[in-house]
C-alpha cells in the first residue's frame, strides 16, 4: 500500500511544474501565463542575450496582456524587476520570441523549475 502512495505522489510530481496559473486560466504544460498588464516582449543586440533588461533590450517586440501564453526556450540572469533577477527567453503569440522578465509569469519561484540557462545556440 504505501509503495503506490509514494508511486503516486511521484507521478504528480513529474506532471506538474508547481508553476500552474493561479489566475483561472487553463495550464498547457510548458507554458506560462502573463499576470499582469503592460508588459513588453523585448529585444536586442548581444548585451541583451548576456544580461536581459530594459536597457539592454531596448526594443519592444510587443505588448503582452494578462492571460497571453508564453513558452520558455531557456532564462537568464539580467535586471531586477520586483524581487527578481530572472528573465525568459520565450516563445510568445503571433509567431514573436524575445525577452520578459520572470516577475510577470504566473509562477510563485523566481527561476523557472525545468528551464535551463540561456546558451548562444538558444539565441539564435
Amino acid at each position: 500500500m504505501r509503495r503506490g502512495v509514494i508511486e503516486a505522489v511521484a507521478l504528480v510530481a513529474l506532471v506538474t511544474t508547481g508553476c500552474e496559473p493561479t489566475d483561472g486560466s487553463e495550464y498547457i504544460p510548458g507554458s506560462y501565463s502573463v499576470r499582469e498588464s503592460g508588459v513588453s516582449l523585448r529585444v536586442g543586440g548581444a548585451a541583451c542575450g548576456q544580461q536581459p533588461g530594459t536597457g539592454n533590450c531596448p526594443s519592444v517586440l510587443m505588448g503582452l496582456q494578462p492571460g497571453n501564453k508564453l513558452y520558455p526556450l531557456c532564462q537568464q540572469r539580467g535586471q531586477l524587476v520586483g524581487r527578481n533577477t530572472w528573465w525568459v527567453y520565450a516563445d510568445a503569440p503571433s509567431g514573436n520570441r524575445g525577452w520578459v522578465a520572470s516577475w510577470f509569469l504566473t509562477c510563485p519561484t523566481n527561476r523557472l523549475p525545468g528551464i535551463d540557462n540561456c546558451t548562444a545556440a538558444d539565441l539564435d
